[in-house]
């Protein structure tokens, strides 16, 4: 059952991707269908390659892999406690001093994902992908989405891992080439670069880390990714 919605979300993905090169896509639409069929696949496939591990005579335990997605985890606590002081203080529009009044849905939506990104990444990105839906453009939305398939790259087999990660790249390079400004996505590119990728690209870690420092990103961001571009040497 599941190497068959295996198949079929890969089949998806690949129809998709004709329909838009056809120009039967537009852009907007794209980008969130094939998101949400990433995200499914990646997590479909974690689900085969769980249930094949719980198998009698299983294959030697991947130190590497569990390294990394342990990193994973810990980098998303990080940045979720460091998106809490960033947005502590901040009402969301709309809303009054006593949450009286109904907040702009793309905004709540948006507190809600920032919320859960340390503990649920599954319903995290599930909310950033409505933004996507309702707002295509939102830099926020599209950078968060592109980080999260990058962790998941690390704790699924490699099919899943090659697709979340084209996808967070084609997310990250959007979103620094139509909000250059919008450090956040500068930050989680380099990072990304450096850590994820099989074949880590430096030279593209260095060179997102830089323009992160140079847009004026938050203290406690600021602070890391001056240590991450200094190992880089």
């Amino acid at each position: 059952m599941l190497e068959e919605e295996r198949r079929f979300l890969l089949r998806s993905i690949d129809d998709l991707d004709r329909e838009h090169a056809a120009g039967d896509v537009d852009d907007a639409d794209y980008t969130a269908v094939r998101n949400g069929y990433v995200a499914r696949a990646a997590a479909v496939l974690r689900q085969i390659e769980e249930g094949a591990a719980a198998l009698p005579a299983g294959k030697p335990v991947r130190w590497g892999r569990v390294a990394v997605w342990t990193v994973g985890v810990v980098a998303v606590a990080v940045l979720s406690g460091w998106l809490v002081a960033k947005y502590s203080g901040q009402r969301i529009t709309g809303q009054t001093m006593t949450g009286g009044l109904a907040v702009d849905e793309v905004s709540a939506k948006l507190a809600q994902a920032r919320s859960l990104l340390g503990t649920d990444p599954g319903a995290s990105i599930t909310l950033y992908q409505e933004v996507i839906a309702l707002e295509p453009d939102n830099p926020e939305a599209r950078t968060y989405t592109a980080w999260l398939l990058a962790l998941s790259a690390g704790s699924v087999g490699a099919e899943a891992a090659t697709l979340a990660l084209d996808q967070a790249t084609a997310l990250f390079e959007e979103v620094t080439t139509d909000s250059p400004t919008y450090a956040d996505a500068h930050c989680l590119y380099a990072v990304t670069a450096a850590r994820w990728y099989p074949e880590p690209d430096l030279d593209l870690a260095k060179r997102q880390g830089e323009l992160c420092l140079a847009n004026n990103p938050p203290g406690e961001m600021r602070g890391m990714i001056e240590a991450f571009v200094g190992d880089l040497g």
